[in-house]
């Protein structure tokens, strides 16, 4: 059980993938499996998409990979190996149809996917597929759930997971987009995070690429973080950087002691929230 747990340390990776290059890309998350093993995390998130990268419509119909990939089944091993629980994203051939998936690798295997809920028009081009079942998994004593880039803009997403007792959600993204546009998309990104983290009281890991992709002048920022359950962020990878980041995030996952109710964690703030509110008093002449 959850309230039981020491530590429990959680990885994002932040980082650029190769498009359309399954075999890089798999090469590169063993690597950040490696990583975050040697970190002591229980579980990594990795972007969406990242086995498959990005582009056109037709070019990652062409790279997509079915679960049965043997090249996916080598890397479920790997995490296995490693005991990392695992959430990859790639770009799913089912059959004659498509999906953006989220797989959750572990104990040696494909234990679970998820499919994106809300699709983009360039996502919904590509697979013309969505599910609105949002499971919930249970590994190594945590419950948790999945959200998928744009998902994260529905309150309503992570609220149906968190109510079927999820306790962590991952909410990883391929974020490319033009320089007018990219700092607005990250605020706003940040900010639902933010909302999702608090009003649920769920801690919400991000993982998101980097990079720049030349050909349409678009820019992967980065800005993965792992957000405690006030909302606040626990690490932050910050911007144009590839980069593991990790926080233990037991602590706030009590079952009888949730950030809400546990006065040692929350103490600090109070402390420092009364502190400040006294000055602000003092120079008013109050």
């Amino acid at each position: 059980m959850i309230q039981d747990m020491k530590k429990l340390i959680i990885g994002a990776w932040q980082g650029r993938c190769v498009d359309g290059d399954v075999d890089a890309n798999v090469a590169r998350a063993k690597a950040a499996i490696d990583e975050a093993a040697k970190a002591g995390c229980q579980f990594l998130c990795l972007p969406e998409t990242f086995l498959t990268g990005s582009g056109t419509v037709e070019e990652i119909r062409k790279v997509a990979i079915p679960l049965t990939d043997p090249r996916l089944k080598a890397l479920a091993r790997h995490a296995g190996k490693r005991n990392v629980v695992t959430l990859v994203g790639l770009a799913e051939k089912r059959g004659r149809r498509y999906a953006v998936t989220q797989a959750i690798l572990a104990g040696g295997k494909i234990a679970g996917t998820y499919v994106k809920t809300m699709p983009t028009g360039w996502d919904w081009d590509f697979s013309q597929w969505y599910d609105d079942n949002l499971p919930v998994w249970h590994f190594k004593g945590l419950t948790f759930g999945v959200i998928v880039c744009h998902d994260s803009s529905f309150p309503e997403v992570a609220a149906t997971m968190a109510w079927k007792g999820a306790r962590v959600i991952f909410s990883p993204h391929f974020n490319n987009l033009p320089r007018n546009r990219m700092n607005d998309h990250r605020l706003l990104v940040r900010n639902n995070h933010v909302g999702i983290a608090a009003h649920n009281n769920v801690v919400v890991v991000r993982a998101n690429v980097v990079g720049h992709w030349e050909r349409n002048d678009a820019f992967g920022y980065g800005d993965s973080a792992i957000f405690g359950p006030n909302g606040v962020p626990l690490v932050e990878a910050g911007l144009f950087v590839e980069k593991l980041i990790t926080a233990d995030v037991a602590p706030y996952l009590d079952g009888k002691n949730s950030w809400r109710d546990r006065t040692e964690l929350r103490r600090p703030i109070i402390d420092e929230l009364h502190k400040a509110a006294t000055a602000a008093l003092k120079r008013a002449g109050k």
